[in-house]
C-alpha cells in the first residue's frame, strides 16, 4: 500500500482554479463527472481501521482499500491500494457474496486536473461548498502545488469527507445510508 499525500482546501473558487491551471498548461484529466460510491466493511477490515470503496466515475470503476494510520488526520495518515474493475454492479454483488457489508451509498461531482505529477480535484458534495483536493507523490509537492494557487498548506484539512461534513455542517454522514443530490 502507498501513503496518500493529500490536502483539502474548503470553499474553493472552481472557476479561478481551473483558469489558473489551464494557464499553466495543466491537463483536464476528467471533466466534471458524477461519481457514485459504496463504502463496504467487514470485521477484519474494520479492526484495522480500514474500509473498501467501490467508485464509479464516468466509464471507469475502481475498488479501493483505505486505511487510516492515526487518530489525528494529517497529510500522510491514509494508506491506499486501488485497482480498476470492470463493472460497478457486478463488483458490488461479488463483495456482498464474500461477506462484505455495504454501509453507505454516496454521490459527488468531480473535475480533475493534472500538472507536474500533482492531481487537483475540484469536488462538489451534497449540501457542501465546492472544495479542492491536492494530491501528489509527497508532502512537498502538495505544498508547492497549493502555494502555486495562492493557498497555504497551514489552512488545509485532511482525512475523509465525513470529517468535512462534521466540521462544516455538524452532520455525521457515517450514520447516513445514502448521501445524494436532491435536485
Amino acid at each position: 500500500m502507498q501513503t496518500e499525500f493529500e490536502a483539502r482546501f474548503l470553499e474553493a473558487d472552481a472557476a479561478k482554479i481551473t483558469e489558473h491551471l489551464a494557464s499553466r498548461s495543466a491537463i483536464c484529466a476528467m471533466p466534471r463527472t458524477l461519481m457514485r460510491r459504496i463504502v463496504f466493511k467487514n470485521d477484519d477490515i474494520e479492526a484495522r481501521g480500514g474500509w473498501l470503496r467501490l467508485r464509479q466515475q464516468g466509464e471507469k470503476t475502481f475498488l479501493t482499500y483505505k486505511q487510516v494510520t492515526s487518530e489525528v488526520s494529517a497529510i500522510d495518515t491514509t494508506l491506499e491500494a486501488e485497482v480498476e474493475v470492470g463493472d460497478f454492479d457486478a463488483t458490488k454483488t461479488l463483495l456482498e457474496a464474500m461477506g462484505f457489508t455495504a454501509l453507505r451509498y454516496q454521490e459527488n461531482y468531480r473535475e480533475e486536473w493534472k500538472l507536474n505529477g500533482v492531481t487537483f480535484d475540484i469536488d462538489t458534495w451534497p449540501d457542501l461548498p465546492t472544495f479542492l483536493e491536492v494530491e501528489g507523490p509527497d508532502e512537498d509537492s502538495v505544498g508547492e502545488a497549493a502555494a502555486s494557487l495562492g493557498l497555504h498548506i497551514a489552512q488545509a484539512s485532511y482525512g475523509s469527507v465525513d470529517e468535512v461534513y462534521v466540521a462544516v455542517l455538524g452532520r455525521d454522514i457515517l450514520a447516513e445510508s445514502e448521501l445524494v443530490f436532491t435536485s
